[in-house]
C-alpha cells in the first residue's frame, strides 16, 4: 500500500496565503514522492540496500533536493519508518478493551504480530541499526510498547502477576514476540511450526499470571495458598477396593 494516501494537504496550515500555500504544497508533494519512492525501493531489495542515486532516478528529484529534505539516507529511512510504524501503533490502539487483561494484552500482541508479518521489509529494516550506531526502532514503537504495558499494571494491581515485576514482566513479554517476529522474517525459509507463536505466548502468560475471575481462556489456577478441591482418595470405596452399591 502506497503512503500517497496520506494527503499532503492534511500537513499544511489553513491560515496560510494562497501563495504560501502553494509552497507548501509543492514542498509536501517533494517530501511524499521522496518517500514513496523509497518506500518502492525498500520493498524491491528487502531492505535498505539502495543508493540516493537510485532513489533520485525513481523519485525523479536530485540527490541535493533529497539531502536538503532529509539530510541524509538515515534521516530518510528514519521517516518512512516512523510513517509506516504509525499504523502499527493505530491498530494496537483500535485493539477493543474488555475487563480481561490478559485478553486485552492477547488482542494488541496479535496487531503488533500481524504488522510484523505484513511488512517484513520495513521490520528488517528497523533490525539493523543506522551508521552512527543509532538504534533505528522509530518512536511509534516504542508508543505501541508502551501500550501494552497497562495490562501488565492491571494484572499486577490486581496480585495475579507471579515472580516479576510490571517492569520484567513487559521487557520479557517484548522481547518474546520481537524476537519471535525477527526470527521469521530473518529466517522465512525455515520450516517453522505454525503455531509456535501462539505456544510461546501462551507458555509465558502461563508462567508469569495468576489466573482470576472472568479469566478468559477458562482454565482458572487456585488462589495461592489453597489447594483445588478434590474427593478423598478412597472416597466411595470399601478396604477391599469395591465400590459401595
Amino acid at each position: 500500500m502506497s503512503l500517497t494516501s496520506l494527503k499532503s494537504e492534511s500537513k499544511i496550515p489553513p491560515t496560510l496565503s494562497p501563495s504560501e500555500t502553494r509552497r507548501a504544497r509543492q514542498r509536501e508533494d517533494a517530501r511524499r514522492a521522496i518517500l514513496d519512492a523509497t518506500e518502492a525501493l525498500l520493498m524491491e531489495a528487502g531492505g535498505e540496500a539502495f543508493g540516493v542515486r537510485a532513489l533520485a532516478a525513481r523519485c525523479g528529484y536530485t540527490a541535493p533536493t533529497i539531502y536538503h529534505y532529509f539530510g541524509d539516507k538515515d534521516g530518510l529511512i528514519d521517516a518512512l519508518l516512523e510513517e509506516r510504524f504509525e499504523r502499527l501503533l493505530a491498530e494496537v490502539r483500535r485493539v477493543e478493551q474488555s475487563d480481561d487483561p490478559v485478553e486485552n494484552l492477547r488482542g494488541m500482541v496479535r496487531a503488533y504480530l500481524r504488522f510484523g508479518e505484513r511488512n517484513p521489509a520495513f521490520y528488517r529494516v528497523i533490525l539493523a541499526t543506522r551508521r552512527d550506531g543509532v538504534d533505528r526502532s522509530p518512536p511509534a514503537v516504542e508508543a505501541a510498547v508502551e501500550r501494552m504495558l497497562s495490562p501488565w499494571e492491571e494484572l499486577h494491581a490486581a496480585g495475579r502477576l507471579v515472580g516479576a515485576s510490571v517492569e520484567a514482566a513487559s521487557q520479557a513479554f517484548w522481547g518474546l514476540i520481537h524476537g519471535l517476529t525477527a526470527l521469521r522474517i530473518a529466517r522465512p525459509d525455515h520450516p517453522w511450526a505454525p503455531n509456535l507463536t501462539e505456544i510461546a505466548i501462551e507458555a509465558m502468560l502461563r508462567g508469569m499470571i495468576r489466573e482470576g475471575d472472568g479469566a478468559s481462556d477458562g482454565s482458572r489456577t487456585p488462589p495461592a495458598g489453597k489447594a483445588a478441591a478434590r474427593p478423598p482418595r478412597h472416597a466411595g470405596r470399601t478396604r477391599s477396593g469395591r465400590t459401595k452399591s
